[in-house]
């Protein structure tokens, strides 16, 4: 089955801005910028969610929103370091011809040469190297993140909610009467 590019069609157009087109960014956006727009989205929203759930007391709302800030901020950094890294590692193996060669045979339609050839000017010429890295280096950076989650996600994170903490326990503008009501 053949699939056609989003902007083949005429798309529905809403006052001036067409969807098509807006579609067509969309599926330029690599996974660092998923990962960057989650993490941005995670350090604004889940913060506010936590303080102004009234379920619990005012320091429970403030360490819950360090926590939640510090997960989006750590989580979204070494994920986009990791999954850019990977993706640009992979991008330059197909600077080497015989990685070039072997990527061309496994995603050539058939075994014939005029197949892997035009599999190989896909990779060289067509933008291939890039959209295969992209895809590649995704891949691969799922299986160094399985790792570094635990190795420097969760430590970090750890580190910079107890640095947050301090400083809301040193600010002499905390209110302290929730804390002494609860007592």
């Amino acid at each position: 089955m053949k699939v056609s590019p989003l902007n083949n069609y005429t798309s529905p157009n809403f006052k001036g801005i067409s969807a098509g087109s807006i579609l067509s960014k969309a599926a330029n956006i690599n996974s660092w910028q998923q990962r960057a727009a989650l993490g941005l989205a995670a350090m604004t929203f889940q913060p506010m969610i936590d303080l102004t759930n009234k379920e619990v007391d005012k320091d429970t709302r403030i360490v819950s929103a360090n926590r939640s800030f510090a997960k989006g901020l750590v989580g979204a950094a070494t994920g986009i370091a990791i999954r850019g890294g990977c993706m640009k590692v992979i991008e330059k193996a197909f600077q080497n011809e015989s990685f070039t060669e072997k990527i061309a045979k496994y995603t050539a339609e058939n075994t014939t040469e005029e197949a892997i050839n035009k599999s190989k000017d896909f990779i060289k010429n067509q933008g291939g190297a890039k959209k295969y890295a992209a895809v590649m280096g995704t891949i691969a950076a799922l299986g160094v993140m399985l790792v570094t989650n635990f190795l420097i996600d969760a430590p970090v994170t750890n580190w910079l909610t107890n640095k947050m903490n301090e400083r809301y326990e040193q600010n002499p503008d905390k209110d302290t009467t929730n804390t002494e009501a609860a007592k």
